[in-house]
């Protein structure tokens, strides 16, 4: 038992007096705890705050929601509208017109042409029959989804109806096709907070686990010395190993890459998200630029560690940060062009903007993969001079 107790005690002491150790240990819990944190107040974001701001929201309504209305009365429901508009701070204004219930398809039509934000239905003395359990209170609210002001003021009235009124159904329960444009900006919105952290999380997984045996795999084997001892150059070795990985990191990211296309419109199941062909390449070119990138890193490390498991634990914790940063865009905005510098924050931004349909988006992309081919080429120059140190070659 003793014995026992003295291995016990021997490698608690090897392992809480390694800070390498220590760091790869506990880092990642701690990050975890900020990547949930975050993600939860990015989705509530989201979701629940809109982004449009200085705009005179045009909303059409049904006139038979009161038998018992007099001239100019407003819904219960566009009045609590019109209030909390008004106390808004992102200066947001509506304006409502009354229509027959015999024209609703022709509004319904105005709406799809960017005419109006928004399309109510009520059914007839609606108002009046809601302390009714048995009536049919059915309010159906339209709006369009190629247009974000639009999706944004949806997604507010829906949640202002409950406050208006009791005992009632929106849409049927669902029965209703609440959308009539070709796209959903709000589900684009989601999924444009969602994408950019999936797909840095998994692009930095093939690095994971691919570079940490690359350098210090051929240390920890004792086979790097021996082999810097033949005619190859170092310079030509570290060229070789980053090619070669290059190479196979880029051919799980076609794959990565494909899955992510094919995976987009079912992402969020029920609701119009399309990638155009402009978009998929823009996409597809972020992909390759960001993996030579992370490879980049992942070499350097493995360069700077003396084991295998010594390099994965340092990678691991920065595949969270970078996760990070996939989460960022949707939570601060970031459409600043200086942004496109940054690295790893640019490529989530970009992907972030490309599925919002932010404007110069171009100029964006172009600096955000000038930059990344740029950070990528000093990493690998990085790389090759830690070369030219024996220490570092020798696992020193």
């Amino acid at each position: 038992m003793r014995n026992v107790l003295t291995i016990f005690l021997k490698e608690l002491k090897r392992v809480f007096t390694d800070k390498r150790m220590l760091i790869s240990l506990f880092l990642p819990g701690v990050l975890i705890y900020f990547v949930y944190t975050l993600m939860g107040t990015v989705m509530t974001k989201v979701i629940t705050q809109s982004s449009t701001k200085d705009t005179n929201f045009q909303v059409a309504y049904t006139d038979n929601f009161n038998s018992a209305k007099t001239d100019g009365q407003l819904p219960k429901l566009m009045t609590y509208v019109d209030e909390v508009m008004k106390a808004s701070k992102n200066n947001n204004t509506a304006t409502f017109k009354e229509f027959t219930t015999g024209e609703l398809d022709s509004y319904k039509e105005e709406l799809r042409q960017g005419k109006y934000h928004l399309v109510v239905a009520f059914t007839d003395d609606f108002e009046n029959k809601l302390g009714d359990a048995t009536g049919a209170n059915d309010i159906d609210i339209f709006y369009n989804g190629d247009s974000s002001a639009s999706s944004d003021l949806y997604s507010y009235v829906s949640q202002v109806v409950s406050v208006a009124y009791t005992n009632y159904t929106v849409n049927k329960n669902g029965a209703v096709t609440a959308n009539v444009g070709e796209k959903d900006m709000m589900a684009m919105k989601i999924a444009a907070m969602i994408i950019p952290m999936v797909t840095i999380s998994i692009l930095f997984s093939t690095v994971i686990s691919l570079c940490p045996e690359a350098i210090a795999g051929e240390k920890e084997r004792g086979t790097l010395a021996s082999l810097l001892l033949t005619p190859i150059k170092r310079g030509e070795f570290v060229a070789g190993k980053i090619l070669s990985l290059s190479t196979t990191a880029i051919a799980s990211g076609i794959v990565s890459f494909t899955g992510l296309i094919l995976s987009i419109p079912k992402l969020m199941g029920g609701f119009n998200i399309t990638i155009s062909p402009l978009d998929g390449l823009l996409l597809f070119l972020l992909v390759v630029t960001v993996l030579l990138l992370f490879v980049a890193i992942g070499v350097f490390i493995s360069a700077l560690s003396n084991t295998v498991k010594e390099a994965a634990g340092y990678l691991s914790p920065i595949m969270i940060v970078f996760m990070l940063f996939g989460m960022a865009p949707s939570l601060f905005g970031f459409d600043q062009w200086y942004l496109s510098f940054v690295p790893i924050l640019n490529v989530c931004v970009s992907i972030n903007a490309l599925l919002n349909g932010a404007e110069n988006l171009l100029l964006f992309f172009g600096l955000t993969v000038a930059s990344t081919v740029l950070y990528t080429g000093l990493l690998m120059f990085g790389v090759t001079k830690l070369f030219n140190k024996e220490r570092v070659v020798l696992g020193q």
